[in-house]
């Protein structure tokens, strides 16, 4: 996203908007890495038929132009660049999209104003510094409240979390980034292709991943028919039952269950963030693998490190999914876009310190377990990684099928100690 304007070092010229889009100029073109899977114009979506040879914007939201109401996705035109410009700036237009009469497809709002010099250090940490103040207070209150009052903890420290940690961890990164070495070239150069790496990520298919996140809410609700504390009894990981009684098919099925409706909702939710992004750059086959086996990991991590008392999630194959991608973006880091890897190392810090806050309720050895196992077949899979092939080895895709139908016996034998027990 381009840095406004009082991030940014002033020039005694800058360039005007109709400058930026004269006629038949496109300044986003030759930045366009056509190398790449991403690097293709037909990620932008075509132009509708009445905005054909038109100035205008596609609306986001609910929007009000000139006394009318707009509903989201309704085309709003004007007479030319520079109009189209001070629409952009007016207060309450959220634009989808923008458009020009030369270019036949969707243009990103983001991309209407490009950079013209590089970032000032000093005012984008200016900027940065109310961000860091709240998100530092919706970190520490929340997290005061819950241990003052055990029983909101939980709750208490969701919210530190995705409220307080998270954009902490993020602003703090960004805070040592230095953003100020980048030329305008390479601000603009990131811009183009980490929008159009966004959209392509976003299109990709993604109908198994969501098909699989459907079975482990259907095994949720066997769950809750039974009775939470019961199903994790008869086929969670139950230390006693697999190191006395030798059912080590538990290792599998644990991660299977979950423990309540926000944890099968947090961990789908990041299941299929993680997935998607998994599957576009290696491929589905080894999503396959690395779930099963990093849940493998993670289960014996619990074992052995983990607390006495039953654990149950599938937190140790989302943690392993995240451990492979970070070694993916390790080897593609010249290609694929930087707040990717970024993204994934704050999740990686946040996971940890929400994990030793938690440890009164959270398996930290599973997430532990899970985590270094999926670096391992990172590492493993290293030389032979190949950024978004188009083919999977046959071996590969042997091992997956075996992968995927453990997973499926995992899903009936659950079912089956949920029915027969």
């Amino acid at each position: 996203m381009a840095v406004s304007e009082d991030l940014s070092t002033p020039k005694p010229v800058s360039p005007t908007v109709e400058e930026v889009w004269a006629p038949d100029r496109l300044w986003f073109r030759p930045l366009i890495p056509d190398d790449l899977p991403w690097g293709d114009e037909t990620l932008l979506p075509e132009i509708p038929d009445e905005a054909q040879e038109r100035f205008g914007l596609i609306t986001d939201g609910y929007v009000e132009v000139e006394g009318e109401r707009l509903e989201p996705g309704s085309p709003v035109f004007t007479d030319d660049a520079r109009a189209l410009n001070e629409l952009l700036g007016s207060q309450g237009i959220a634009p989808r999209s923008v458009f020009v009469p030369w270019y036949g497809r969707l243009i990103p709002p983001a991309w209407w104003r490009p950079y013209f010099q590089r970032i000032d250090l000093a005012r984008y940490r200016a900027a940065l510094r109310p961000q860091l103040g709240r998100a530092l207070l919706f970190t520490i209150l929340p997290v005061v409240v819950g241990f003052s009052m055990p029983q909101f903890l939980m709750i208490a420290l969701l919210f530190a979390t995705f409220y307080g940690l998270f954009p902490l961890v993020q602003n703090v990164m960004a805070w040592f980034q230095r953003v100020d070495r980048q030329s305008v070239e390479e601000l603009n150069r990131h811009l183009v292709a980490d929008t159009l790496f966004s959209r392509w990520i976003s299109g990709r298919p993604a109908g198994p991943l969501a098909a699989g996140i459907v079975v482990l809410a259907l095994v949720f609700l066997g769950q809750m028919a039974t009775g939470l504390t019961t199903s994790i009894e008869r086929a969670a990981l139950v230390k006693s039952a697999v190191l006395e009684g030798g059912e080590w098919w538990r290792t599998i099925t644990t991660g299977l269950m979950h423990g309540s409706v926000l944890h099968i909702l947090f961990n789908g939710m990041a299941l299929y963030s993680l997935g998607r992004v998994l599957v576009a750059l290696a491929s589905p086959a080894l999503l396959n693998l690395v779930f099963f086996l990093t849940v493998i990991t993670g289960s014996l991590a619990s074992l052995w490190l983990g607390p006495g008392q039953a654990s149950v999630g599938a937190s140790g194959g989302i943690l392993g999914c995240l451990g492979f991608l970070l070694v993916v973006t390790a080897k593609f880091r010249e290609q694929l876009p930087a707040y990717l890897r970024t993204s994934l190392i704050q999740s990686t810090i946040v996971i940890a310190i929400f994990g030793l806050l938690g440890s009164a309720f959270i398996d930290n050895a599973a997430h532990a377990g899970g985590f270094l196992g999926g670096v391992g077949i990172g590492l493993l899979f290293y030389p032979r990684l190949r950024l978004a092939p188009e083919k999977t080895h046959p071996l590969l895709r042997a091992a997956s099928l075996l992968c995927l139908l453990g997973l499926v016996a995992g899903v009936a034998k659950v079912a089956w100690e949920l029915w027969a027990g």
